[in-house]
């Protein structure tokens, strides 16, 4: 049993370093499969607008919306996931991914 609490906690320890790429993936994960209801909600609000008004907020909502969404929550979701003690960190990362398939599968995005 020992081998496989030292096996749990030399991956956590190796995953730690990497929790800034992790936060961006599953960021990057959540907007894919949340991106469509952001679009329609920006549709909603811009539908009776000029036509060159709707493809420029369509433009800057794609480019810097989108950017700016992640720039802001991969910190943050790096910091939550800093907060995880150590041995629990492989089971709660491989936890949010399984939970983003499932919501993926939902919206029948796989």
């Amino acid at each position: 049993m020992d081998i496989i609490f030292n096996l749990n906690l030399q991956l956590a320890q190796h995953m730690s370093t990497y929790l800034s790429d992790i936060a961006l993936a599953i960021v990057a994960t959540c907007l894919v499969v949340y991106g469509n209801n952001l679009n329609d909600m920006i549709k909603r609000i811009v539908s009776s607008w000029m036509f060159a008004l709707r493809v420029m907020s369509f433009i800057l909502m794609c480019t810097f919306g989108y950017g700016l969404l992640t720039v802001w929550l991969q910190p943050m979701l790096e910091m939550l996931l800093r907060y995880i003690e150590l041995p629990y960190l492989p089971i709660a990362i491989l936890a949010i991914f399984c939970l983003l398939g499932v919501l993926a599968e939902r919206k029948e995005h796989l």
